[in-house]
């Protein structure tokens, strides 16, 4: 049952299954959401659930905080700036599982979320409803097996039968196991496909399989693929520090995209055939993705050029000693840099390679400072203050130098 009433916005925190990372940016389409509440009022109701009905975690709050935001969480810091100190609202009584569910629906059904969102609240879907452990025994006859496999072996051997959720289960989670979970993740990737997509065809279950792997990269990986309103101000960074627009994002945001395969089976390939202490595989990746993509690339051609420069290296290391994989890997990359440079002129086409300790404390001291100079300029992009300061500083170079 679902009730409608207006709840004091002192009352409202966010949910930690909802799925939006970062609800308020304070961008451009933040701030015309924000003016048209103030003017016009707030005609969707935020969707909440009472922290009670909260299991994956403990909710910090203040005492009086008693509702936690499933979807709605852009529309609640616009009211609060617009000033509202109510906002309607619908109450719903729902576990950790479907509050995820109601938040991944009503978040696409809006602002897009980006491809990296997208993975998250499915991962976190896929953690809810999976097995906690590899099954020991047949749920049908109790025989014993060996893990997932050998229970799937025994299942196409018996006359046992492991029912696949379909989509026309909908929220019907009866084919769950005691604990809450299924039995194994094949069953889980059915549900999660089923009800994401509406089918659990291959194609289905391919892109839940490539959402999962996109969920699992490292976080500075994963923020290629986010908005770039949505980046903390240490992944602009980093990602300056690699020669990657922080004002663009790989991928789609659809789910669909074939540069976020590109990037986790870059990942893959590095840390399986790279020597970790001799090059890092995060900022391998990050250093190749700098120095291919160009600026009148297509999606398409940065994927191409990136499986191709994979490939090359793979066969670069065949039988390489570790202590030369990080002048094989810049020399492969160079390689494959300048072979693009014949079809982009105007690009550069090759950087050194460096480790970047984004965390590190000369870092935080340059976003502190990237931070003041964008509130003192009042620039409305970091790309905006980026171009200020690169045309300020060569101008003063110019004069140092007399160039003419």
């Amino acid at each position: 049952m679902i009730e409608r009433t207006q709840l004091p916005i002192e009352s409202l925190t966010l949910d930690p299954v909802q799925s939006r990372e970062q609800a308020w940016s304070g961008d451009e389409v933040d701030r015309r959401l924000a003016n048209s509440i103030e003017t016009d009022g707030l005609f969707q109701d935020i969707m909440v659930r009472p922290l009670e009905d909260i299991e994956i975690t403990d909710v910090d709050s203040s005492t009086s905080v008693e509702y936690a935001i499933i979807a709605g969480s852009r529309r609640y810091h616009a009211a609060m700036e617009a000033g509202h100190e109510h906002i309607p609202c619908k109450i719903l009584r729902v576990d950790d599982l479907n509050a995820a569910w109601t938040s991944l629906s009503e978040n696409t059904d809006r602002r897009d979320l980006s491809e990296q969102e997208i993975a998250q609240q499915l991962s976190l879907i896929f953690e809810l409803v999976r097995p906690l452990e590899e099954p020991s025994e047949c749920p049908c006859c109790g025989q014993a097996v060996k893990g997932e496999s050998g229970l799937l072996q025994h299942c196409s051997q018996t006359e046992c039968e492991l029912p696949l959720p379909t989509p026309e289960d909908g929220d019907t989670l009866s084919k769950l196991g005691e604990d809450g979970r299924f039995d194994t993740e094949k069953q889980a990737l059915h549900y999660v496909a089923g009800r994401f997509r509406g089918k659990t065809d291959q194609s289905a279950l391919n892109l839940v399989k490539r959402h999962l792997r996109t969920a699992n990269l490292p976080p500075l990986l994963q923020s290629l693929f986010k908005h770039p309103e949505e980046r903390t101000v240490q992944e602009k960074t980093a990602m300056d520090n690699y020669g990657i627009d922080s004002d663009a994002r790989l991928g789609s945001g659809d789910g669909v995209s074939g540069s976020a395969r590109a990037v986790v089976s870059l990942h893959n390939t590095f840390s399986s055939v790279l020597d970790s202490e001799e090059v890092d595989p995060t900022d391998a990746v990050l250093e190749a993705v700098g120095t291919i993509q160009f600026d009148e690339m297509s999606e398409q051609e940065t994927r191409r050029s990136l499986h191709e420069f994979r490939r090359e290296l793979t066969a670069n290391l065949e039988e390489a000693s570790p202590e030369s994989h990080e002048e094989i890997f810049s020399d492969t990359l160079q390689k494959q840099a300048e072979k693009l440079r014949q079809t982009y002129q105007d690009v550069e086409t090759t950087r050194p390679f460096k480790n970047v300790d984004v965390m590190g404390p000369e870092t935080q001291q340059h976003s502190r400072w990237h931070a003041r100079a964008m509130a003192v300029r009042n620039s409305k992009s970091h790309a905006e203050l980026v171009r200020a300061l690169y045309q300020e500083r060569l101008e003063q170079l110019a004069d140092e130098q007399g160039w003419e």
